[in-house]
């Protein structure tokens, strides 16, 4: 694949200019060619399943070996039941409407000027990202549906698996006549292309997925428009008038369901009133599940091997069996948790008050805040979105799940009859 070896910023620098190049051609494309594309990979897909689940496993293997984090090595491997979501996410994204060309407003003026506004193609994005080797298929629809070139950074640690994926990538673009230059895989391992990466200008944004590091990197060198897909320091609330029996279930969910996930909970906010009840119970369930709980003094009157909850605790996100538990006695309380320790990714309320979830609901500052459901749901798929590009936590264009609007910007259309501006 180019860019293979030594890295060079010349050669990143020659990628990026021709998938540059390339991504006026994705502007253009028809429906019906970017859902032919969508549906040619995902037959690939299928028809390379073992290859590409044995490079994999060789990814996975080698993670493992040397030792790294065990929530990364979960999130890289390819297990059937993701391999059967990313195919099907082709099929979703496929069956989507496209958003380019689509009408936001459209009104005319006193004057008699036609404006309309509508939904045109970021242009050149670019996409750095962790471990998961599904990413890189998922990015891609969402991107070509959307009229997008992409450049793509994936983590060193599924290299095996993402080179054989952009393979059939490729495969289905040139079933299609399209240029494979605007799907840029860059798999040098040197950090350096990742700095080099965010100060490239003919990027037109830059979606950075990944953990304090990554991002600590964004935040210095980044010199594009930026869509962050941050921290995931999601907090599941048990109000007082809260279903013990649904409680159990969505927080169970939320913690144990996939840990490693950014939308997996790190931290549980249970009511005074549940001290007795339901959050014995839970306890000893996530116990059972090896879960380590890290609680404040009130809630480790229920277990005193509970270890001692800390600010430090409350800030992390764990991405594994652990999670911290505090006990609160009002919703204000709870909410001021979730201010001070939140990461504004996705929190929940389970209650039966709808005064109360309507509250929270409304002040509670996250891109996404549930009520009644496990934080696990916040996600392109579920949302029926077919694939996410990501979770912005950010606050310009877009926030929350990322899927094909967000990858367009809008620009006016304007028609006139020889008119002039008198003032």
């Amino acid at each position: 694949m180019k860019g293979s070896g030594i890295y060079r910023q010349d050669v990143l620098n020659e990628e990026v200019r021709r998938a540059k190049k390339a991504s006026s051609g994705y502007q253009i494309l028809l429906t019906r060619t970017k859902n032919a594309v969508l549906t040619k990979l995902s037959r690939i897909l299928e028809t390379r399943r073992t290859e590409i689940q044995k490079r994999n496993r060789t990814d996975y293997e080698k993670a493992l070996s040397k030792g790294l984090d065990p929530a990364l090595c979960d999130r890289l491997l390819l297990t059937d039941g993701r391999f059967d979501q990313m195919i099907q996410g082709l099929v979703d994204v496929s069956a989507l409407p496209d958003p380019v060309g689509r009408a936001v407003d459209r009104w005319v003026n006193p004057d008699g000027l036609l404006i309309e506004k509508i939904r045109v193609p970021l242009g050149l994005v670019g996409v750095i990202y962790e471990s998961r080797p599904n990413v890189t298929v998922e990015v891609f629809s969402l991107c070509l549906k959307a009229g997008c070139a992409v450049v793509l950074k994936g983590g060193s640690e599924s290299i095996e698996t993402n080179l054989v994926l952009v393979e059939s990538i490729h495969e289905a673009l040139k079933s299609q006549d399209i240029d494979i230059d605007g799907v840029c895989f860059l798999p040098w391992a040197d950090r350096s292309v990742v700095v080099d990466l965010l100060s490239n200008s003919m990027l037109d944004v830059v979606i950075p997925r990944g953990g304090a590091k990554l991002m600590e990197t964004v935040t210095l060198n980044a010199r594009v428009p930026v869509l962050r897909h941050d921290q995931g320091i999601c907090h599941v609330f048990v109000a007082e008038s809260a279903d013990p029996e649904m409680a159990f279930s969505v927080v169970m969910n939320a913690k144990t369901s996939r840990p490693s996930t950014c939308n997996a909970m790190e931290t549980l906010l249970v009511h005074s009133s549940h001290l007795s009840g339901f959050l014995p119970r839970l306890v000893r369930a996530m116990k059972d599940k090896e879960v380590i709980l890290y609680g404040c003094p009130r809630s480790r009157t229920v277990d005193e091997t509970i270890r001692t909850a800390s600010p430090e605790t409350y800030r992390t996100e764990y991405l594994s069996l652990a999670m911290n538990v505090r006990v609160v006695d009002t919703l204000g309380e709870a909410m001021a948790h979730i201010a001070e320790y939140g990461s504004g990714h996705t929190d929940a309320i389970l209650t039966n008050d709808l005064a109360e979830a309507e509250r929270f609901q409304r002040e509670v500052d996250s891109s996404c805040v549930m009520v009644n459901a496990s934080t696990r749901l916040h996600d392109g798929f579920a949302f029926g979105l077919g694939a996410e590009v990501g979770i912005s936590t950010t606050r310009i264009h877009a926030r929350g799940t990322m899927g094909l609007p967000e990858l367009t910007t809008t620009k006016y259309l304007v028609r006139g009859n020889g008119h002039l501006r008198n003032a």
